[in-house]
């Protein structure tokens, strides 16, 4: 019996699938590196910060581009072996459990809300809404024992509010779009990277250090609006460089 040749066509799909898939690993490989070393480098420079704000790093702005770009799968991989880094880094403060699975849990979420269904096996789960379910458990969890400072939470509510929306209006990523407009189709997504991320300190926060609520809602609050607004705004533009360049990084699904 004959054996049956592929299609030209089917053979140029497979081999464009496995390029992808390579270079998905090639970028979360670069990415866990970059995190890890950018936990050497502050921020407070850049935005003239004082404080709270001077002991953070830049691997704020990096843990929401293990899910934009690699997905939910390869996104937790790699963002727990970026978090598994930092661990390991001379000079890192702040190095609790939570901090660590922290980019990977952005991984994750965000890579589920990159599309509105992901396919687990045989089964089908709303990666935005699974998101959105987990924030609003973050957002319980810390109003338990803080309700008084309840305002630290409102970046949390936009988050799960993007991550609903993403559900019902899916992401589509454009790179032929030009000025701000090409960057803010990111925004959604970086949001719910930086905030998934940030949620792991927070619970470290209250349930590991135990801060006060005052702390929360009078000291840190201020300055996590700066941070995370700050950190939103240059995943979103990193994150269209590179898609913008890859354009086929988004091709390959989990």
């Amino acid at each position: 019996m004959a054996e049956e040749k592929p299609e030209h066509g089917d053979l140029e799909m497979r081999l464009v699938v496995g390029a992808t898939t390579t270079k998905q690993y090639a970028v979360g490989v670069v990415l866990a590196a970059v995190y890890g070393v950018s936990a050497l480098i502050p921020i407070s420079a850049f935005l003239g910060a004082a404080g709270p704000l001077a002991q953070l790093t830049l691997t704020i702005c990096i843990a929401p581009l293990f899910g934009i770009l690699l997905g939910p799968t390869r996104g937790f991989v790699f963002g727990l072996i970026g978090g598994i880094i930092t661990a390991f880094l001379p000079g890192v403060s702040l190095i609790v459990p939570t901090v660590i699975i922290g980019p990977a849990i952005s991984g994750l979420l965000t890579g589920l809300c990159l599309r509105p269904y992901t396919k687990i096996g045989s089964t089908r789960i709303p990666g935005p809404i699974l998101t959105s379910l987990y924030l609003a458990a973050i957002i319980m969890l810390y109003l338990i024992p803080n309700f008084e400072a309840w305002w630290f939470m409102i970046y949390y509510i936009l988050a799960a509010i993007a991550a609903v929306t993403l559900q019902f209006e899916p992401l589509r990523f454009d790179p032929s779009r030009q000025g701000y407009k090409r960057f803010l189709q990111l925004i959604p997504l970086a949001l719910v990277g930086t905030i998934t991320d940030f949620s792991m300190m927070t619970m470290g926060a209250v349930y590991i250090l135990e801060v006060p609520a005052a702390a929360f809602g009078f000291a840190i609050f201020p300055f996590m609006l700066a941070e995370r607004t700050a950190a939103t705004i240059v995943s979103a533009i990193v994150a269209v460089i590179v898609l913008s360049t890859f354009k086929d990084l988004f091709a390959v699904s989990e």
